[in-house]
């Protein structure tokens, strides 16, 4: 069974969210990036411009520490 995929972080900036899948994948953690923009729609997210950081769920608690270390929320 496929480990479900959940989001590790909101950024107000799309730069930041490429520094944050950098890190991530720096440590062997595939991240991918969502973002919202005129052509996709993402419901759970309030931001206009934001993007997301999604990996695997088996994942999560690795990429939190990783991600709590360098950027605060």
């Amino acid at each position: 069974m496929e480990a479900q995929e959940v989001s590790v972080g909101e950024f107000d900036n799309e730069r930041y969210t490429e520094v944050a899948q950098r890190d991530l994948e720096m440590v062997e953690i595939n991240a991918n990036i969502i973002k919202n923009d005129n052509d996709v729609f993402i419901f759970f997210s309030d931001e206009a411009d934001g993007a997301q950081i999604v990996i695997s769920g088996t994942q999560v608690e690795k990429a939190k520490r990783i991600l709590d270390t360098k950027f605060v929320y």
